[in-house]
């Protein structure tokens, strides 16, 4: 029977709020402005509530939420996610630089001009989201997203998520997968491989629901390892 690698961290942060979603308790949203690049969330309380409450967000001036202690430090949140949190959770206002509001087809289209994969990736993260992973970029290994159970401070990533579309069916074959399966094994990650059908319009968010996202687990066989687990039961 198969079983992902949840690997615990040595040293968790016990004292952490682990909530799953963002809630604002103030009952207004949380603010964003979009930079070009990503989506910068300026007001330190609404930087910390978002990374501690679904780990949304990578600090501007550290490896994870805003930690560094500069008053100028931001909360930086990616593409899908920004996305999710302002179409899907309906918790976020995107901003342009003018201070202009952006709605989803503004966002879709900035965002298309950054990463013409967008749509796909997005689809995929709602996809890994409904199924409660708190997900991060995983372009530091070679991949699309990198899935964690629960928190990134309790445990280590459990799979390296490559994005396949339509287009990349012939890029994708043993020689390459192989080589980032190999990347994601010396950090004991497993690769998931979300085939990603194209929808024909996503004028709107609900749009995506056309979409068709297959997962496929690879891993190599390790004979050993059977055997000791067979010897077990």
């Amino acid at each position: 029977m198969f079983t992902f690698l949840c690997k615990r961290k040595r040293w968790p942060n016990k004292t952490s709020n682990f909530s799953p979603l963002p809630i604002c308790e103030t009952g207004d949203s949380y603010r964003g402005t979009f930079t070009g690049l990503s989506v910068e969330i300026r007001d330190p309380v609404q930087a910390q509530s978002l990374y501690d409450n679904g780990c949304f967000g990578k600090g501007s001036k550290s490896r994870g939420g805003p930690a560094s202690g500069d008053e100028d430090e931001t909360l930086l949140l990616g593409l899908e996610e920004s996305c999710f949190l302002a179409f899907y959770w309906e918790v976020l206002n995107i901003e342009n630089l003018s201070g202009c509001a952006m709605d989803f087809q503004a966002f879709l289209t900035a965002a298309l001009q950054l990463n013409e994969r967008f749509v796909e990736n997005l689809a995929s993260y709602l996809y890994l989201k409904s199924k409660n992973w708190v997900i991060k970029s995983g372009i530091k290994f070679g991949g699309d997203f990198l899935i964690y159970k629960q928190s990134p401070r309790l445990y280590h990533a459990s799979f390296l998520v490559i994005v396949q579309t339509p287009s990349d069916v012939d890029y994708y074959q043993s020689k390459n997968l192989k080589g980032v399966q190999r990347v994601a094994e010396t950090s004991d990650k497993d690769v998931l491989l979300l085939k990603v059908t194209q929808a024909d319009d996503v004028s709107r968010p609900e749009h995506l629901e056309e979409i068709t996202v297959t997962e496929t687990i690879v891993r190599r066989f390790n004979y050993s390892t059977f055997v000791q687990s067979k010897q077990q039961q």
